[in-house]
């Protein structure tokens, strides 16, 4: 609840609460003045959460069905998904993927999702405190679980604990992998973990201060493999919907274009924050773009010039997504102007879009030129050899220029 109520937005916010079990966490939300709909593949975890939720007196939306199908839905219906509990009872990683992808559809831009995942040694953690005779009389699970995370049916009607245990390096890659921005991991147990009876027998002021100290380490990694749970607490980029609506209506209107800059390495896969977005285009596309975004200007277009960089240079606002379009964009070397604009180019898929973008290569080549080293060292084990070679040596093939 610390970490909801530092990332979740105000109430009255929407939030899907995706696999919320008997209701926890969605009666306490509605508390809060959320409007929270409940969803969950159990009817009896659903019947009790309408008889808590009467109890408490909250109002509650409710929905039976699977994590990895919320074809009932909408796009964007909600501004905050948490998705606290299907992800570690989903034992195959493709069904594991579409849940994260159903609950990033159903999220709105801009949205916040909360994932959680039991770590990859919760299990023997815990046989080690309650069953330390586990290893030795299932040692073929205990194997399995390390090996792979997955603790599986151990028969056709076995209704004991089944569950996928997630290794601390899978959860960000996880989520990236579903188009969204990982904000923070907390380890949700801290410094106690598996030893936290006498702290939970504290109240007032001793108790507050074992929570501030666990909130203070949750981010620190060296502690997320020591934990029994990890809260990944992401967001749908806003920037993603602003460039795909952008990107779509430039092409529909033949206006020359490249995304540049951090968006291009994120729209390479680079795990780089977006914090706006950099256009690259020629003079009459400038003020083409100018034209057809008239309303989200901030700066309009004209011949501005520092001293490295000049260009037809305009600055747009779209719903708190700025975006920075340079035209005919040129560098000073020496004493002479050169133009900047990049040589390459190839598209990406952006959520059923094709956005231009110039080769990851090129970017990497203009980091060192700017003296972003960090930046291209994060890009470089991702570039093609061969491509990097070839700009280097500036013997690119003529088509590609």
């Amino acid at each position: 609840m610390r970490a909801l109520a530092a990332h979740l937005p105000p109430p009255p916010a929407r939030i899907l609460d995706c696999g919320g079990g008997p209701g926890r966490y969605a009666i306490e939300l509605a508390r809060q003045g959320y409007q929270v709909t409940l969803f969950d593949l159990s009817a009896e975890a659903l019947r009790m959460a309408r008889q808590k939720a009467r109890e408490a007196g909250v109002t509650l939306e409710y929905a039976r069905g699977t994590a990895t199908d919320l074809s009932r839905f909408p796009d964007d219906a909600f501004d905050v998904v948490c998705l606290m509990g299907p992800l570690y009872h989903l034992l195959d990683e493709a069904e594991r993927t579409q849940a994260l992808a159903e609950a990033a559809r159903v999220l709105a831009p801009g949205g916040t999702l909360c994932a959680a995942f039991i770590t990859r040694y919760a299990a023997h953690r815990h046989a080690a405190r309650h069953e330390p005779t586990w290893p030795l009389e299932h040692p073929d699970l205990s194997a399995q679980v390390l090996r792979d995370g997955r603790l599986p049916p151990r028969d056709a009607d076995d209704t004991r604990f089944v569950a996928y245990f997630a290794h601390p390096d899978e959860v960000v890659p996880l989520c990236r992998g579903a188009g969204l921005e990982v904000v923070t991991v907390l380890g949700l147990e801290g410094l106690v973990s598996l030893m936290e009876e006498g702290v939970n027998a504290l109240e007032g002021a001793a108790w507050e201060a074992w929570v501030d100290l666990n909130w203070q380490v949750a981010p620190d990694p060296s502690l997320h493999g020591g934990v029994e749970h990890l809260l990944a607490v992401t967001r749908k980029p806003l920037w993603r919907a602003v460039l795909r609506r952008v990107a779509q209506r430039l092409t529909e209107a033949g206006v020359t274009y490249k995304v540049v800059g951090g968006t291009a390495a994120a729209l390479h896969g680079i795990p780089v924050t977006v914090n706006d977005l950099d256009l690259e285009t020629d003079a009459e596309g400038a003020y083409r773009f100018q034209s057809m975004f008239a309303e989200q200007a901030l700066l309009p277009f004209s011949w501005r010039e520092s001293e490295t960089y000049r260009s037809h240079f305009g600055r747009f606002d779209f719903g708190g997504v700025v975006m920075e379009v340079m035209g005919e964009l040129q560098r000073r070397e020496g004493d002479e102007w050169v133009p900047t604009q990049t040589l390459t180019e190839t598209t990406v898929a952006l959520d059923g879009v094709s956005v231009r973008v110039p080769w990851l290569e090129e970017e990497v080549l203009a980091y060192l030129r700017r003296g972003r080293l960090v930046r291209a060292a994060k890009c470089l084990p991702h570039c093609d050899h061969a491509r990097l070679l070839a700009l280097l040596r500036g013997d690119l093939p003529v088509d590609v220029l």
